[in-house]
């Protein structure tokens, strides 16, 4: 299963009909999301929070690209994060001519892709979804707002990994036991089933 998540420096910009995932900023100069941006959207909703400069170890995502976070700074954070209690591996973002310095860089560290830390990776060409291995991959930032222009600007994601703050699941129903009951001395059956462990049977 995918997801459909959408970015933007302007939480406004952002349409709501088929978002899936909310990925917002929490830090930078024109970037930060303010409480009243993330209360725009329905609270069930997963949200990706996502770091430029490399001062928040609890933000979700660090973004590495020309002005905001760097390949040294990546190693850094991800051995930051992995320092502490957490639930889901470091998403660094970078675009694909950054991989190989980012997976050089990290690997060095003793950092492993998909072991120590998870990519997310801007294509933003508004056609590739996908690489030729998604080994690690969170997310792909395909579409850019310059392709989504309309009721405002945002970037588009697919988002892969199920396991990332998935939706709870449904408790299971209770087990149904099905069994035949014999009335003597007729001898005739008729059928019952039980859903309380064959306490009581109807």
């Amino acid at each position: 299963m995918t997801r459909i998540g959408r970015d933007s420096i302007t939480a406004g910009d952002i349409p709501l009909q088929g978002l899936q995932v909310v990925i917002g900023y929490g830090n930078g100069t024109i970037s930060a999301w303010k409480a009243a941006d993330w209360a725009r959207f329905p609270t069930e909703l997963p949200r990706a929070v996502v770091d430029v400069n490399a001062t928040d170890p609890t933000a979700d995502i660090l973004d590495v690209e020309k002005g905001d976070a760097t390949i040294a700074d990546a190693v850094t954070w991800t051995a930051t994060k992995l320092s502490r209690p957490h639930t889901y591996l470091p998403i660094i973002y970078a675009s694909r001519d950054n991989l190989t310095p980012l997976f050089n860089a990290q690997l060095a560290a003793g950092h492993r892709i998909n072991e120590h830390f998870k990519i997310a990776i801007a294509t933003l060409d508004g056609v590739t979804k996908t690489v030729q291995d998604m080994t690690g991959v969170w997310g792909v930032q395909w579409k850019p707002a310059t392709s989504t222009a309309g009721p405002g600007h945002y970037d588009e994601w697919i988002i892969y990994d199920d396991a990332w703050k998935a939706p709870a699941a449904p408790p299971p129903p209770p087990a149904v036991l099905h069994g035949v009951l014999v009335e003597l001395p007729g001898g005739f059956t008729s059928p019952r089933s039980s859903s309380d462990g064959g306490a009581t049977w109807r």
